[in-house]
């Protein structure tokens, strides 16, 4: 049985810091949904999330619904073969749109 290939997570600038501040304002469990959401976009990135429209730009948002006064936490990233190049992460009531 061949190995599974997994892609390379790539944080860019803006998410480390918008990822920094959220650790910083000690927003709950965003270390652990970061951690969980790079796992799962390193091996299958297209079940993972939701895509803009028709753009290149993939959305992941936490299950909030769960805890009381959390906003949700949503990631936006891209990926081909070989790379998931995460863009953002922000806090919001308002998930995107997915058309």
């Amino acid at each position: 049985m061949r190995p599974v290939r997994h892609r390379t997570i790539v944080q860019e600038l803006k998410f480390a810091s918008e990822l920094k501040r959220l650790v910083g304002l000690k927003v709950p469990r965003v270390t652990e949904f970061v951690e969980a959401i790079e796992w799962l976009l390193a091996r299958k990135p297209e079940e993972g999330g939701k895509r803009l429209g028709s753009t290149d730009v993939w959305f992941i948002p936490s299950d909030y619904s769960k805890y009381k006064n959390e906003l949700p936490i949503i990631i936006y990233y891209t990926f081909d073969d070989d790379i998931v190049n995460l863009l953002s992460i922000v806090e919001s009531i308002y998930p995107p749109n997915e058309e």
